[in-house]
């Protein structure tokens, strides 16, 4: 059985370790530990897992998720000091911290960075990963196996494209429910019923992305000409979406995001 260690259980972290449990539920081990311990002792409750006493005690896992929030990464390390990790793999899920810091500041050539987005809890998610030279091939199955029954896992070798990417698969649930939010409002002014609102557009993003993912040879702009037509209805809202450049400021919005993301690493 392998040992998983978790440090620090926020949202994020919380939700592959379930996903991860789901997944194997046999054959690994959680523990978890936060410097208050409450939320280390609700997860491992969750799921069967065990609470760390002290930090030291991770070098008892094979494997150790680092989920704490980028700027308490430096603290973190310094508090590892004198643990020898050398023969672990770390997994971590911080956002804006590369893989040789990670392996620098732990001293750990094993590194795997793994982005994950939250609806990975529903069987629904995505995750990007980046391995380091040094993790072997058997350790990459390990992951990916306990991964993938709740995401679908994509690999990227270029670190800088890695966090590009980040702000479209883990950040991009926001993005979804601001747009999910506009819909919402607009069908309440209509008199649409609030638990209305959310079963009807949530099930409009759920087989449209299901539409897409079967088509996936076809292009999307013919697929929007699928559901318009000259003078109809939809093409109303879909001109008008294209004189506001809705396309170019979601674009635009992309680029910013990961311009802050880079800015971020840098300052990190």
């Amino acid at each position: 059985m392998k040992k998983i260690a978790v440090i620090g259980c926020g949202n994020m972290a919380g939700a592959v370790v379930r996903a991860m449990n789901d997944s194997n539920k046999e054959g690994v081990e959680f523990l978890t530990f936060t410097p208050s311990k409450t939320r280390a002792i609700e997860l491992a409750k969750e799921v069967g897992g065990s609470v760390l006493e002290n930090l030291e005690d991770v070098a008892k896992a094979d494997y150790i998720m680092v989920g704490c929030k980028p700027q308490q990464f430096s603290e973190l390390a310094k508090m590892l000091e004198g643990v020898d990790l050398s023969e672990k793999v770390i997994i971590s899920i911080m956002a804006g911290i590369g893989q040789l810091k990670v392996s620098e500041l732990l001293s750990a050539p094993k590194v795997i960075r793994l982005m994950p987005s939250l609806p990975m809890e529903h069987g629904e998610g995505i995750c990007l990963l980046h391995y380091s030279p040094a993790v072997e091939d058997s350790e990459k199955d390990f992951l990916s196996t306990i991964l993938k029954k709740n995401s679908m896992l994509f690999e990227l070798e270029n670190e800088d494209a890695f966090d590009q990417v980040t702000v479209v698969s883990a950040s991009g649930p926001a993005y979804i429910y601001y747009f999910m939010a506009a819909m919402e409002k607009t069908l309440g002014e209509w008199g649409v019923k609030k638990e209305d609102q959310r079963a009807l557009v949530a099930q409009l993003f759920r087989g449209s992305a299901k539409s897409a993912l079967q088509k996936s040879d076809m292009d999307l702009e013919d697929m929007i000409g699928q559901v318009t037509s000259k003078k109809g209805v939809t093409i109303e809202a879909i001109d008008r979406f294209r004189r506001d450049e809705l396309s170019s400021g979601i674009q635009a919005g992309l680029e910013q995001a990961a311009n802050r993301s880079f800015e971020i690493k840098k300052s990190l």
